[in-house]
Parts: structure tokens; C-alpha cells; sequence
């Protein structure tokens, strides 16, 4: 109340008194009981980090993984995947500064390695061959692998499974897994057997878990990470592929994720890539049957 009179007798008296005055009448009233003091300014929000990530469609669901761990023990870095691309456009897009880190399952190539890039490799990822369930195959030998996707070995019963056609399931030519797992297991033969081609990891998954008779080959990691239900994994040559296989080099066939990202990122990029390969980013690689690699 004492307020509203004031600010009437400001209004009506402005013209006749003098500016100095109304300075101090003003002070004296914010001084009177039930005045209310002004509000603080809010204090600014902390600023978020946003990290961009994307990259091969088999090591991106682990980078995913990787990125839910650390973000509870760093909250401050929010994370954006981008799903649409490889290891080959997610570097590109590093390099042009759409991407802060891409994830890659293969090395850099020559014309990248001249690029301002950092390639961090931090985990192996065995590529298994597999068979739709209820096919009661346990392994294959790496003769047997030539010899089906060569098209000599074409019906299950020869190996002691049903008598049924194999359906043979393949990848693009550009599929890191095979150029580098299938077409150096075949020893320069080439795939010669009437085959289903899958044009993601993904894709071959859902195509090992819902095509009887199928045999593909796909990550170990994600067919764990997608819990597939009616795959089973094949021993190469007696040894059935795992992380304690890969660590021991006793299977031989696998695919080396790394992240990528350039010399003069942020910090807080490089901090991803550093836990990563520290106990707690270990420990998520392990849970998923991936191989970590020391540091």
C-alpha cells in the first residue's frame, strides 16, 4: 500500500520535484517494511556438449552402448548418432566438420592416413559364421566355407544336417567384413554359389534369424547386442569364436573397430575416446563378447 501511494504522488509530483529527490524517496521506500527487493538475474545454464557420431552399421550399435555408459558418468555430453552412413562417410564427414567422431571397423585407408585425422583402434570384433536354428550344425571347416560359397557344397546333409538346400547368404563388395574376413578365407576363389545379398549388418541378422536353412556370416558383438533368438554360432575349424579366442589369437578372424576424429577436436571428444579404453569403457566391450585392446 505503501508502494501504490508513492508511486501515485511520483506520477503527479515528477514535474515540480527535482530528480535528485526522487532518487532518494525512492531509496527510503524500498527501505519501508513489505517493500519487496529486486529479483536476481537467473544464473546462465551450463553450456551442453553435443558429440556427433556415426559410422559402420557393425560397430555403430557398440559405439551406442559405449556412449550410454559414459554419458551417466558425464552428463554434460549429449550424444547425436546418425545412422545413415559407413566407416568411409562418417570419416569424410569428420573431415568436413559434420561428424565429431566416427566409428570405424576397418583401418584408414591410404588417402585418409594423409588426412588430419587420429585413428584410435580400441576393440576386435570376431566375424562368425552362423545358421538359422533348428539346424542342428555345430561348425564348419574353413574347406567347408570355400567349398559352399565356391558352390560345390550346396545341400546340408553333407554335413550332417537336414536334407535341404543351403541358402547362402552374402554381403555387398564393400562390406568390410567381406573383403576382409570372407574373400581372404576363400583364398582367391571366388563366390560362385547362388547367394542372398544383404545390403546392411542388420539386414543379415534378420535374414540368419528368419530364413531356414540359411548360413551367413556377421559380427559376434551384434548378434549379441540384437539378442537373436534362432542363431546359432558356428566353430571355424574347432574353435568357436569368442573374446578369450580372439585374445589369444586362436581365431583368426575378426574385424578391428577404431574411432576416428581430427587432430584439433575438443577435449571433451578425445575424453570419449580415452574412457573407451579405460576400465569402465572395457568393461561395457567385455559384456558384449567384444576383445578390448590395450590402450
Amino acid at each position: 500500500m505503501v508502494r501504490h501511494a508513492f508511486d501515485f504522488a511520483k506520477r503527479i509530483t515528477a514535474q515540480f520535484i527535482p530528480l535528485w529527490m526522487l532518487m532518494l524517496l525512492t531509496a527510503l521506500v524500498s527501505c519501508l517494511p513489505g517493500a519487496q527487493p529486486a529479483a536476481p538475474a537467473p544464473a546462465a545454464a551450463p553450456s551442453e556438449m553435443l558429440l556427433r557420431v556415426s559410422g559402420s552399421g557393425t560397430a555403430l550399435p557398440l559405439a551406442q552402448k559405449l556412449a550410454e555408459a559414459y554419458s551417466q558418468a558425464h552428463p554434460g555430453v549429449r550424444f547425436q548418432f546418425d545412422a545413415g552412413t559407413n566407416t568411409g562417410g562418417a570419416i569424410r564427414g569428420v573431415l568436413e566438420g559434420t561428424l565429431d567422431l566416427a566409428v570405424g571397423n576397418r583401418p584408414l585407408s591410404r588417402s585418409e592416413a594423409k588426412e588430419p585425422l587420429v585413428y584410435q583402434p580400441f576393440a576386435w570384433d570376431a566375424v562368425v559364421f552362423a545358421v538359422n536354428l533348428p539346424n542342428p550344425v555345430q561348425g564348419l571347416s574353413a574347406a567347408q566355407i570355400r567349398d559352399i560359397y565356391g558352390g560345390s557344397l550346396t545341400n546340408w546333409q553333407a554335413l550332417g544336417g537336414p536334407a535341404e538346400p543351403i541358402i547362402v547368404l552374402d554381403r555387398d563388395e564393400d562390406e568390410s567384413a567381406r573383403k576382409l574376413v570372407l574373400l581372404p578365407l576363400l583364398g582367391g576363389r571366388s563366390v560362385r554359389a547362388r547367394t542372398a545379398i544383404l545390403t546392411s549388418a542388420r539386414e543379415m541378422v534378420v535374414a540368419l534369424e528368419n530364413t531356414p536353412n540359411a548360413l551367413g556370416y556377421s559380427s559376434l558383438g551384434l548378434l549379441r547386442l540384437m539378442q537373436v533368438q534362432r542363431v546359432r554360432v558356428l566353430a571355424l575349424d574347432g574353435v568357436m569364436p569368442s573374446a578369450e579366442s580372439l585374445s589369444q589369437r586362436a581365431y583368426p578372424w575378426y574385424l578391428t573397430f577404431g574411432l576416428i576424429y581430427r587432430r584439433d577436436a575438443p577435449p571433451f571428444v578425445r575424453g570419449l575416446v580415452d574412457w573407451a579404453q579405460a576400465p569402465a569403457g572395457r568393461s561395457v566391450l567385455k559384456a558384449y563378447g567384444y576383445a578390448p585392446l590395450e590402450p
